[in-house]
């Protein structure tokens, strides 16, 4: 019941060496300027840490950063460290400000790149290869995994607890659902957009039956709501139930939710990695690094709205089609929270992996689907060296 994903796409796109777009400046004709915010509680609360590092001299200048996707909140804890005077550039699709460790100046630069339609909907281990201007990129663990042969990435700092991919149904037509297993007893159709291993995980431990999988492009929200219930659907809890009840008149209700993660499925998601090499060469910067990355996690989640103002801003100006609205935005920083997406884990401190999760994690991969990882460790793929214990959630 397994499926083979392809990796051809993969290994053709770093064969390519696709570089110029991502070296270059875009030209001034494409690129607006922020002026400085005006004084008076533009800042971020801060929970710990330290303040007044510089990073000048150790880290890369700018450094940059390859996310997964289109600016949102989920990505908040990222633009947070972009500070006053920063530059957008709308033609390569990034902003480049004073890197802010707290408030202040690290004596660096922060580029922070979108990903989707913008890179062509590349995996984000294949661009960093791509391009060594890329220091840190958005990835999943199991991609790590996947690609650790061609690819060697090592995640440094777990942006998030649980990842917030999930399934949502319509609680009305199926109100005795409490879980996605409960779907399978009326046979629902679950449009998941396209193969992952999460879905080999459901078939092998009986949560779903391959005739239910759909794995079509339809668009959303209009395949949904076409099937007036009927069918349920993947997508991110922090972001479709809002848009579905309250900001598409033609839904308008709730609907109900599982996060994957709550099925069993435990990969740590949109988590911060550097290629192999880097992780020895750039020691003294990710030292350093790491932990304003940390609280900066933490200080958005205190306060979120001034970072919200800038996501806001980079959609409107990379003008791509992505549609977000500043509820939306509020939405999803709260459910976060709520559903412990964002969270200290088992511990009080923010952006670690759980060693026995993530060997836990690899053990499914070998044993559910076709991904070979034999000859790599967890470790491997991960490393708690960098992160500041001293460093959480209030």
């Amino acid at each position: 019941m397994t499926r083979r994903r392809n990796r051809w796409w993969i290994l053709i796109a770093v064969l390519a060496m696709v570089v110029a777009a991502c070296g270059d400046d875009g030209g001034s004709d494409t690129t607006t300027t922020a002026p400085p915010p005006d004084d008076g509680g533009e800042t971020t609360t801060t929970a710990g840490g330290d303040s007044g590092v510089s990073l000048e001299g150790i880290c890369p200048d700018p450094v940059v950063m390859q996310l997964d996707w289109e600016p949102e909140s989920e990505h908040g804890g990222l633009y947070q460290l972009v500070g006053p005077g920063y530059e957008i550039d709308t033609e390569t699709k990034r902003v480049t400000g004073p890197l802010m460790a707290s408030g202040e100046d690290t004596g660096v630069d922060v580029e922070i790149r979108i990903g989707g339609n913008a890179v062509g909907f590349q995996q984000t281990g294949a661009l960093m290869y791509q391009d060594q201007d890329i220091f840190l990129g958005m990835i999943r663990l199991v991609e790590a995994m996947e690609f650790h042969e061609d690819l060697p990435v090592v995640a440094v700092f777990a942006m998030m607890e649980k990842s917030p991919f999930a399934v949502y149904w319509d609680p009305e037509t199926y109100p005795d659902a409490e879980t996605v297993a409960d779907l399978k007893e009326d046979n629902v159709t679950i449009m998941l957009g396209r193969p992952d291993s999460f879905q080999d995980y459901w078939l092998a431990e009986g949560i779903m039956d391959e005739s239910q999988m759909d794995l079509s492009d339809m668009g959303k929200p209009a395949a949904f709501i076409g099937r007036d219930g009927e069918w349920a659907e993947a997508g991110f809890a922090t972001a479709e139930p809002f848009l579905y009840e309250f900001e598409v008149p033609e839904w308008g209700k709730p609907v109900k939710v599982q996060l994957i993660h709550d099925t069993g499925w435990e990969e740590y998601f949109q988590a911060m990695a550097v290629r192999a090499a880097d992780l020895e060469t750039e020691a003294d910067c990710l030292e350093e690094l790491v932990p304003i990355l940390q609280q900066s996690l933490v200080d958005y989640y205190a306060n979120p709205g001034p970072t919200n103002e800038l996501i806001l801003e980079l959609v409107d100006e990379y003008d791509t089609g992505w549609v977000y609205s500043a509820a939306g935005a509020e939405y999803s920083h709260a459910k976060q929270l709520e559903l412990g997406i964002i969270s200290n884990g088992e511990n009080d401190y923010v952006g670690d992996f759980d060693p026995d999760r993530v060997a836990e994690l690899m053990g499914l991969v070998d044993e559910v689907t076709e991904i070979d990882v034999s000859g790599i460790e967890a470790t491997d793929v991960y490393t708690n060296e960098f992160i500041d214990e001293s460093i959480g959630l209030e």
